[in-house]
């Protein structure tokens, strides 16, 4: 089975320590997700509070590079 690459909007709500980076939102289009970051940051969330990463399409890739940005904190 083929992937392909997939962009997820990471937010973290808060300290490190009260709300670890989460998934806010993903997409094929790497326009739609930059979109969405601006939608974020238009509705008060900090740029520091906000990130785009970049994967392949599987739930597996998306829950360890989540994974792996929790445990840099």
């Amino acid at each position: 089975m083929k992937t392909r690459t997939y962009y997820t909007l990471v937010a973290i709500d808060g300290t490190p320590t009260d709300s670890p980076w989460g998934v806010a939102f993903g997409a094929y289009d790497k326009a739609d997700v930059e979109a969405e970051l601006e939608d974020y940051r238009d509705h008060g969330w900090k740029k520091s509070q906000l990130k785009i990463i970049k994967t392949n399409d599987t739930a597996t890739a998306i829950n360890a590079a989540v994974a792996a940005l929790n445990e840099a904190l």
